[in-house]
């Protein structure tokens, strides 16, 4: 084995996954990858699989990396090699049924959504305490709903206390109330002044956290502060729901964290490291749930959800459609793929359904993210109207699709991006593990990440012009790698263009937009060079407009849907 050797599972409701690094050849690399289904009905809860994907990866690598015992290889000593850590993360679970509790509105109860809503929860019951202030019917709505987890967040720091004092006492009511065994958790991220009091009064032991205030001045949010109380109560939650977890987690070098955070601690990364000034997107989907993360200027957005099919997706879906599939036979695919997750479609009509529901699903994603954070800029009809690049793709619904044009068509026709972006496939899924690793060693995070582990699937150029379709919107002058002289295109409003080049050669391509033409350079007509890596799909442009240019008629719709599709080629 490496002298420097990590291992990082991951476990989720479909899968669990196991990744080992290490810097045999001088550099961190990804030495071994390995996947298996988790079933929690066998009777030995997630222990089984986890046995099963490291044996995997043992058998990939010939070390030994989990005893007969279930203690992991730790390297005691640098003369005896072993794993110099271990990264566990989790996307398994119930949702967490969460109560939220703030003083205002617009400085308590909208931070509060916003910092739930980043993970796999469900608010359950709201109390303002403005609007709510009789201490009786607090408690009665508290004794009266089913909760995991409360988050009390409210004033200034240094600022007025009553109105947290009577919730604090009533906090201390319920814990006696449900006893040692049954009290939920709770986090408290408010006025710093009454940390102790609230330790002290609540008295609920390891059952209470304490997180920095995420409104410490008027007007200041930062929800950061409540990150590593949140990240504490929903351990506990998973240890209690999967104790067979605690026998790994309890041993030395082992780092927990949920997969979402893990995730969003690699986009922080990305945002950083880049030099292209753009914010990152990250989208994972995974048949029974999604979560989208948007890392702009040092802050980080995000949303989860967990799949749902209603009356309202039904007719998102049949509105994408290309086939002409009936209004039952949509609704009963939909609902077997909610009862069924792993369930492959068969058919053209299944699969056209199946991609036009990831399309939704993220739209819906994007969709709650901007009513949550002001400054996400989304509107399902004009796109994603900042400047996002990368834009990275993971999660296993994404390698259930056919090939990369249909991952392309899911996520651009779902996000609608502006100006020059490019799609990353994930293929590895090591963003997870990748955020949990970095704990111990950050310069593995670096090396992996410079192995070109992840896998380009498209530079997209987003032509935004108000001009008629039909119209000519962008020049191109493209050296096509093949010796030869430069070739010259014209993209015209309403296409999707793609321009292929040498496999596995990078792109070098001059854009001359038309003067209303906008491809996120800085100004309308404003154009340049552009130079973009190898990827699958090389250089798409898309001039289809925003919103898109689409005919009345509805034979007409179906018939381009399925020509964007085919013009992006095999």
């Amino acid at each position: 084995m490496s002298t420097s050797s990590y291992l990082s599972i991951d476990i989720s409701s479909m899968n669990t996954r196991a990744w080992l690094f290490n810097d045999q050849p001088g550099i961190y690399r990804l030495a071994a990858y390995s996947v298996t289904p988790t079933f929690l009905d066998s009777g030995s809860g997630l222990t089984a699989a986890i046995k099963r994907v490291i044996s995997e990866v043992e058998r990939k690598t010939d070390t030994e990396l989990l005893f007969a015992s279930g203690k992991f290889n730790i390297e005691t000593t640098h003369d005896i090699p072993g794993l110099r850590g271990v990264g566990l993360t989790t996307s398994i679970g119930r949702p967490i049924r969460v109560v939220l509790v703030g003083i205002s509105e617009k400085y308590s109860m909208e931070p509060l959504r916003r910092l739930a809503r980043f993970y796999n929860t469900e608010i359950v019951l709201e109390i303002n305490l403005q609007n709510e202030p009789n201490i009786a019917i607090q408690l009665e709505k508290l004794t009266n709903t089913a909760f995991d987890l409360l988050i009390l967040a409210g004033g200034v720091d240094g600022g007025p206390e009553m109105a947290l004092r009577a919730m604090i006492g009533n906090l201390r009511l319920l814990v006696q109330l449900r006893g040692a065994t049954n009290r939920p958790q709770i986090v408290y991220i408010g006025n710093q002044a009454l940390a102790d009091y609230t330790k002290m009064e609540i008295d609920a032991g390891g059952d209470l956290h304490i997180g920095g205030n995420i409104q410490p001045e008027s007007g200041r949010e930062d929800l950061s502060f409540a990150s590593v109380a949140i990240r504490e109560a929903i351990f506990q939650l998973r240890m209690k729901e999967f104790p067979e977890l605690q026998e790994l987690v309890s041993q030395p070098k082992v780092s927990f964290l949920p997969a979402e955070f893990a995730r969003a601690r690699m986009g922080h990364w990305l945002e950083q490291t880049q030099t292209n000034g753009k914010s990152v997107l990250q989208v994972h989907l995974e048949p029974d749930f999604a979560h989208v993360i948007a890392i702009k200027e040092g802050g980080r957005m995000g949303v989860w959800q967990n799949c749902v099919v209603d009356d309202e997706t039904v007719d998102a879906v049949l509105a994408q459609s290309d086939q002409p599939v009936q209004r039952e036979i949509a609704a009963a695919y939909l609902a077997n793929r909610t009862l069924h997750p792993d369930y492959m479609p068969m058919t053209i009509e299944e699969t056209s359904l199946e991609l036009i529901w990831m399309c939704v699903r993220i739209r819906n994603l994007l969709k709650e993210m901007a009513l949550l954070h002001d400054d996400f800029n989304y509107d399902d009809r004009l796109g994603l109207m900042d400047y996002f690049e990368p834009i990275l793709l993971s999660g296993s619904s994404f390698k259930r699709l056919p090939s990369a044009r249909h991952a392309f068509m899911v996520t651009q026709d779902a996000i609608l991006p502006h100006g020059i972006t490019t799609l990353v496939d994930d293929n590895y899924q090591v963003l997870t593990p990748l955020g949990v690793i970095a704990n111990f060693d950050p310069l593995l995070v670096t090396q992996v990440i410079d192995s070109d582990i992840f896998n380009g699937l498209a530079t997209i150029v987003n032509v935004d012009s108000p001009i008629a379709a039909g119209e000519k919107v962008l020049g191109l002058e493209m050296d096509e790698g093949y010796g030869g002289a430069r070739e010259h295109y014209q993209v015209y409003q309403s296409e999707l263009k793609r321009f292929e080049t040498v496999p596995g050669s990078d792109l070098r391509v001059y854009l001359s937009p038309e003067p209303d033409s906008d491809i996120g350079m800085g100004l309308r007509g404003l154009g340049g060079w552009l130079n973009a890596d190898a990827s699958d799909l090389d250089l798409v442009v898309d001039a289809r407009g925003r919103p898109l240019f689409l005919p009345a008629d509805e034979q007409a719709r179906r018939d381009l849907r399925r020509d964007w599709l085919w013009n992006l080629g095999a």
